[in-house]
């Protein structure tokens, strides 16, 4: 796109000053680099990550798109990079995992509840932790090398200076007390992401060694990702890639004025299931997994039986926990009732 295009485009957009500024800034970004390489996932935010990106890329600018294929995604959703390679005319290139999201939880583990949860618990039980043990007997020398863990568990972490803190149980209302009454027979465990998507991208990373990283990342969206990043662009260290979110202070609000203005339309999983985000089908780690998962039976069977197969047992873990949860709150508020 040439100079004279581009001021004639910012003349047709909204006006929303975070989209604005991220045309701005996104000409910017990618006129200051060669190698530029984006992950498109078939989600919304991916969407609008390439429309703004083929919109105001300058003149002989060359993306790479990639797409991580962790074994457990919407059929929607790879329909939808089909539709995406013949509406801007590129190809968008796909990396299979290195092991699926089911193969890594049959070999290490399913996630629970998050994944600094899950990592926490992984490592306790590398260590054979008794969930029921006392703080003063559960020491490092006792249990090697898991101090961070158990200082998670035993709630040992000094807080910031808001005063909060993501390494402690406590913020997880009674998880310690239900974990001691009833100890996961099952492993538990961080690693699928890691194995079906992190170091293939790593591998891609490697071989193309581009100079600029763009994803699709908003703030907006919270969980541990959006919680390590301070602003839309970080610079590489040691000749490592610099890294654009050029999604990532854009509200809901914004990628819905933005969407009208481009004459978007996402994948079905948005347009017809009316899923409010998407990624790994029914991903423990999303709040809502389990009512998502209703709706993909109705759309994508299979697709949910293998995830239900998959998470069963954390699954029923969690509902176990709310359970308890619920009994705790309604037994404390009686007993304030009692007292009053």
């Amino acid at each position: 796109m040439t100079e004279k295009s581009f001021d004639a485009l910012m003349g047709t957009a909204p006006e929303n000053l975070r989209i604005i500024d991220s045309m701005l800034k996104a000409r910017s970004v990618l006129s200051r680099h060669k190698r530029i390489a984006t992950s498109i996932s078939g989600g919304s935010d991916s969407d609008c990550t390439m429309d703004l990106l083929e919109m105001v890329k300058p003149a002989n600018c060359e993306i790479i798109y990639v797409f991580f294929d962790t074994g457990l995604e919407y059929a929607a959703n790879i329909r939808q990079l089909d539709v995406l390679e013949k509406k801007y005319g590129v190809k968008i290139e796909r990396r299979k995992a290195q092991k699926t999201v089911g193969a890594a939880c049959r070999e290490y583990g399913v996630p629970f509840i998050s994944k600094d949860v899950s990592g926490f618990m992984s490592r306790l039980q590398a260590h054979g932790f008794d969930w029921n043990d006392s703080e003063t007997d559960a020491t490092p020398d006792k249990y090697g090398r898991c101090k961070s863990s158990l200082d998670w568990y035993f709630d040992r972490r000094p807080l910031s200076q808001t005063g909060k803190t993501k390494f402690s149980i406590k913020r997880l209302s009674f998880l310690r007390e239900f974990v001691a009454a009833n100890p996961p027979e099952f492993a538990i465990s961080d690693k699928c992401c890691d194995w079906a998507k992190k170091r293939v991208a790593h591998e891609f990373d490697r071989e193309y060694n581009p100079d600029l990283i763009v994803t699709g990342m908003r703030r907006a969206e919270g969980g541990r990702r959006a919680g390590s990043v301070k602003s839309c662009f970080t610079q590489g260290k040691d000749n490592a890639a610099d890294n654009y979110r050029p999604l990532w202070y854009w509200t809901d609000a914004d990628k819905a004025i933005y969407k009208l203005w481009r004459g978007l339309r996402y994948s079905d999983c948005y347009e017809v299931w009316a899923l409010r985000r998407t990624g790994c089908c029914s991903c423990p780690c999303n709040s809502k997994a389990e009512q998502e998962l209703a709706i993909v039976e109705q759309y994508e069977p299979k697709l949910a039986h293998a995830a239900r197969s998959i998470f069963a047992a954390t699954f029923d873990y969690k509902a176990r926990y709310i359970e308890y949860k619920n009994q705790q709150k309604i037994q404390q508020r009686s007993a304030k009732l009692c007292q009053n």
